[in-house]
């Protein structure tokens, strides 16, 4: 598998370095004190504990790194995605505590030889270092591919949800066109009414009958020849009256009746008939 520079190959090369600077000390320790049974076995334990210590250092981060782009992704997956994480680090354990499980007790069983005692012990300390160096680099290439796995199924929700929001957009973009075009055209239909009812307006009250009289009243156009001026006797507060009784032109007069002029301007009827013969002249 080729190797990336991702945090996590950074971290287990930080590791890895751990391991064999701790092996190289032990070492260098039994070689001056291969006597001191009690000091190698202190310094195993040691050795032991620091490398557990890396271990969960590790497992940690990585958890870490996963939280931290789990954030858009479904619960799910990340759920697995931390169970994977956390099955291979288990299982590096298991190999790392049976590793100085092992050499703890060789160190304990004791030899006839001190000299014969450190050589077995290194060439089992480099055995079994170099099988948890080997585990390692499989937990290391399984770890990165669940990470990698995990970040390209980030970026293909992204890429998703990027194109959901796109599609989105250009919907409401279409929508918005839709719905101005109807309010155009409710605009137009609403003017339209309204003219329609300017002219049945118009039409009714060409027809409203004049008071005093069941004829419909059709208004023409007030020329002189028409206006109550004409007709002798009739003032300009009188014309007021007559005007507000919907009697405002010599036909108006002559087609209202004696009665309704009479009401209209307050006279009596006699006068009324006097208007109206001279509208009719």
């Amino acid at each position: 598998m080729a190797r990336s520079d991702s945090p996590i190959r950074t971290m287990f090369d930080a590791q890895r370095t751990a391991v064999e600077q701790s092996q190289q000390l032990l070492e260098q320790g039994m070689a001056t004190q291969r006597t001191v049974d009690t000091m190698v076995l202190t310094g195993l334990k040691w050795q032991e504990s620091l490398q557990r210590h890396y271990l969960e250092i590790a497992q940690a981060a990585t958890h870490g790194s996963l939280s931290a782009m789990a954030t858009t992704l479904p619960a799910d997956d990340a759920t697995e995605a931390h169970r994977s994480v956390d099955e291979s680090f288990e299982q590096l354990k298991r190999t790392h505590a049976a590793v100085y499980d092992a050499l703890e007790r060789e160190l304990e069983q004791g030899v006839d030889s001190a000299d014969e005692r450190s050589a077995e012990f290194v060439d089992a300390l480099d055995d079994q270092t170099d099988q948890l160096l080997e585990m390692t680099e499989t937990v290391e290439d399984r770890t990165v591919e669940t990470v990698d796995g995990f970040a390209g199924h980030l970026r293909d929700q992204l890429e998703r949800t990027q194109k959901l929001q796109d599609r989105l957009e250009e919907q409401l973009e279409r929508q918005t066109g839709d719905v101005e075009a109807l309010l155009e055209r409710q605009a137009e239909g609403i003017e339209q009414f309204q003219q329609q009812l300017a002219e049945q307006a118009e039409a009714v009250t060409r027809e409203i009958p004049i008071q005093g009289t069941d004829e419909p009243h059709t208004a023409i156009e007030t020329d002189p020849e028409h206006t109550l001026e004409s007709v002798e006797g009739i003032d300009a507060e009188t014309r007021d009256k007559l005007s507000a009784a919907g009697i405002a032109t010599v036909d108006d007069l002559t087609r209202a009746g004696p009665e309704a002029v009479a009401e209209a301007a307050d006279i009596p009827e006699s006068r009324a008939e006097d208007w109206i013969e001279q509208a009719k002249a």
